[in-house]
């Protein structure tokens, strides 16, 4: 696979991965035994059911790695059975689908404060929702809203 994401000029790359997943991607930097890609992105999907009974299978895109607002990652080529150009209107798709991510990651917390205060804040405009005491919220912190099973990590 050495030199061969950049041969037709195409960044927008769809990779077969090993384990059988389709990853969506914008391929940044090629080396000789790794990709780094931008918003890499898995092709899932889901049986819809309509409203005449009939099941329609409906193809979409998630993001490939969870829990991180990181862009770029790299993947070793070893993981990687073949790729291929996506079609354009596929690159279209792909294309709206970060500009959304973007736009929703730049309203995200920058810090573990900041994602803090957010909480709060979500807190107090619940409490005044539910009519209730917006002094009731001090000492959070070292409160539970829901109660919690300790014995588990979820």
């Amino acid at each position: 696979m050495e030199q061969t994401a950049y041969k037709t000029g195409n960044p927008f790359k769809v990779l077969k991965m090993s384990n059988g997943e389709d990853v969506l991607c914008k391929v940044l930097e090629e080396y000789k035994d790794a990709l780094v890609v931008e918003y890499p992105m898995s092709v899932v999907k889901n049986n819809i059911v309509e409203q005449d009974n009939h099941i329609v299978e409906h193809t979409g895109l998630q993001r490939w790695m969870n829990f991180t607002h990181d862009r770029a990652f790299l993947i070793l080529k070893e993981k990687i059975m073949t790729l291929g150009d996506l079609a354009p209107e596929v690159t279209l798709y792909y294309k709206h689908i970060c500009k959304r991510i973007t736009v929703e990651e730049s309203k995200e917390p920058t810090s573990e404060d900041e994602a803090m205060m957010r909480l709060q804040d979500n807190v107090e405009s619940l409490l005044e929702h539910l009519n209730a005491d917006p002094e009731d919220i001090e000492g959070l912190e070292n409160t539970h809203v829901f109660p919690m099973d300790k014995t588990k990590l979820h």
